[in-house]
C-alpha cells in the first residue's frame, strides 16, 4: 500500500470532531487540524488545515474532490468523491465516540479535501494561514 498526498480543510466547528475521529484511527491521526486559517489571516479561525501523506485505507474513507484551472483561470470541479461516512460512523462507534452518522456526513460535506498543495487549495477557497501577533 502506498500512501497519497491530500490537503484537507475542515470548517471550525467541525475541527474538533474531526480531530477526535482522526485520533482514534491512530497515532497518524493524533495533532491533525491544528492550523487555523481566515480569510483575512487573523482570529478568529474559520478553518484548520492538514497536509500530508495519508495511508491508502484512510484516503477510501475521506471525501475527495478534484479541481482544474480552465483558461480564464476560474477554479472548476472536475470530479468528487463524497467518502464513505458510514465506515467512518462504524469506527466511530467502535472507538466509543459520541458522533452520530448525520454529524459525519456533515463534517464530510463542509470540509474541502483535494489532492493540491496546501497554499494552492487555500488559494482557490481565499483563505490564509493566521500568522501569530508580532511581539513587541
Amino acid at each position: 500500500m502506498t500512501d497519497t498526498f491530500s490537503t484537507l480543510i475542515v470548517q471550525a466547528q467541525d475541527a474538533p470532531t474531526a480531530r477526535a475521529i482522526a485520533a482514534a484511527f491512530g497515532p497518524g491521526g493524533v495533532n491533525m487540524w491544528t492550523t487555523p486559517l481566515s480569510a483575512t489571516g487573523q482570529e478568529p479561525a474559520t478553518h484548520y488545515i492538514s497536509s500530508g501523506y495519508i495511508p491508502e485505507e484512510f484516503v477510501s474513507l475521506a471525501p475527495c474532490t478534484t479541481w482544474e484551472q480552465d483558461e480564464q483561470g476560474n477554479w472548476v470541479q472536475t470530479d468528487h468523491y463524497p467518502g464513505d461516512a458510514a465506515t467512518v460512523f462504524a469506527y466511530a462507534q467502535e472507538a466509543g465516540l459520541p458522533y452520530t452518522l448525520a454529524e459525519i456526513e456533515g463534517v464530510f460535506g463542509r470540509s474541502d479535501v483535494s489532492a493540491q498543495e496546501p497554499f494552492v487549495a487555500m488559494g482557490r477557497m481565499g483563505i490564509k494561514l493566521i500568522q501569530p501577533p508580532m511581539e513587541g
